[in-house]
């Protein structure tokens, strides 16, 4: 017997699905009965999106009640059902084995992050996605497909935004354990951080700029190190911050990371702790890449518009991500300085401010985070993609009946 439930509202609660319900197989046989008889279909995993991405206007499919498995074969990591980084990296620490990176929370599926290329920090790092080397992909007859590097889908299907079909497993590239140490700090000056980005962010092996564009004392440079606390932050003034964080106009309740002593990558790279709600929770986020070429252009003209946007504000924070292959990836063939904005949630307020920025950023090929709220039309984003006919073909010849398209993938990317 297949379970249903009622399709409720992104992690947020920012937008309520329109779905009119999820369906809960419990194994890949009643999983291929679903896809199989639907005319429509979308994947609901852990729900961190803002947008209508994971949405449809008939049903949704949740892998929760599907078996977990995470199997570390050589040096890859295979992770089957709905497993979430939280889960995936004690168990490959435990191997002595480790992933390149981690986003800011471990909350969230490694599916539905890699299928929206989702990162963390660090110029010398890829998105979670560049990690991916196969999927196994249902399709909408219920078949699987095993798709890795030499597969002709494989650079759509790993940043594939569900437009494929039910991904059921994910192999990633995992690296031998490393220790990393972290320190947030105040008093780097503003015109440090965007005069030289490429000292500051190139700094260490990971590092977060948490600004509200107009208030130094709310600017906060949070550095994750392989080698201990950094000389290159505090010879930019920087000083170590307390017990307490602030994000900007969020205040972090014993939810982060420990600061100031060495501990395993897992235990460190995320902001938040995998045992602690992240974040404020009550919130709208955006984020935009441009090319980490263009950094001091790109944050001059955003801190130029930033009062119009001030009233909607929590945090914005700053981060880079390392080129990659991925045809929808925002990283696709530059590295890219993400600029993440952090919204109250005022769903109105947020959508009347995102065009000032967008057209602000528009000479710098800007392209939008696939799971969080932006305005650009499709046609402003299809043109940043070189790759975008060649996705299309791909999921045009993967799911030929379109039972995995919905409202987003139509209006984005005209699918």
């Amino acid at each position: 017997m297949i379970h249903r439930r009622d399709p409720g509202a992104t992690w947020s609660g920012n937008h309520r699905y329109r779905a009119t319900e999820v369906l809960l197989p419990s194994d890949l046989v009643e999983l291929a009965e679903v896809v199989a008889s639907a005319g429509t279909l979308r994947v609901q995993a852990t729900r961190h999106t803002f947008n209508d991405v994971a949405d449809s206007g008939a049903a949704l499919v949740s892998l929760e009640r599907l078996p977990t498995r995470v199997e570390v074969i050589g040096d890859r990591v295979r992770v089957e059902g709905l497993v979430t980084f939280a889960q995936l990296a004690p168990v490959i620490e435990a191997e002595g084995r480790a992933l390149h990176n981690l986003g800011s929370l471990p909350h969230i599926s490694v599916a539905g992050a890699t299928a929206t290329g989702t990162h963390g920090s660090g110029v010398r790092n890829g998105n979670l996605s560049s990690a991916v080397r196969a999927l196994d992909i249902m399709d909408a007859d219920g078949h699987t497909h095993h798709v890795d590097q030499a597969h002709a889908w494989f650079p759509a299907a790993a940043i594939g935004l569900g437009a494929f079909g039910v991904v059921t497993a994910v192999e990633l590239q995992t690296e031998p354990s490393y220790q990393v140490t972290q320190q947030a700090y105040t008093g780097v000056a503003w015109d440090d951080i965007a005069g030289d980005p490429e000292r500051v962010f190139g700094g260490s092996r990971s590092v977060s700029v948490f600004t509200t564009w107009g208030d130094p004392a709310h600017d906060m440079v949070w550095v994750k190190s392989d080698d201990g606390a950094p000389d290159w932050v505090e010879e930019l003034g920087g000083r170590p911050v307390g017990d307490d964080i602030h994000l900007g106009r969020i205040r972090t309740v014993d939810n982060t990371t420990p600061r100031g002593t060495p501990g395993p990558w897992h235990t460190r790279l995320p902001h938040f702790r995998a045992d602690a709600l992240p974040s404020d929770g009550d919130e709208i986020q955006t984020e935009y890449f441009v090319p980490l070429a263009s950094a001091r252009e790109a944050l001059a003209v955003v801190k130029a518009v930033a009062p119009a946007f001030d009233a909607q504000l929590l945090v914005s924070e700053l981060r880079t991500v390392a080129a990659d292959e991925l045809w929808l990836s925002p990283a696709y063939q530059r590295d890219v300085l993400a600029i993440h904005f952090t919204w109250r949630n005022d769903t109105d307020g947020v959508l009347g401010v995102l065009p000032s920025i967008e057209a602000a950023l528009a000479p710098f090929d800007v392209r939008p985070h696939w799971g969080k709220a932006f305005t650009m039309p499709g046609n402003a984003v299809r043109a940043t993609l070189t790759r975008v006919d060649d996705f299309l073909a791909a999921a045009r010849e993967a799911d030929p009946r379109g039972v995995f398209r919905n409202d987003f993938l139509r209006r984005t990317l005209g699918l």
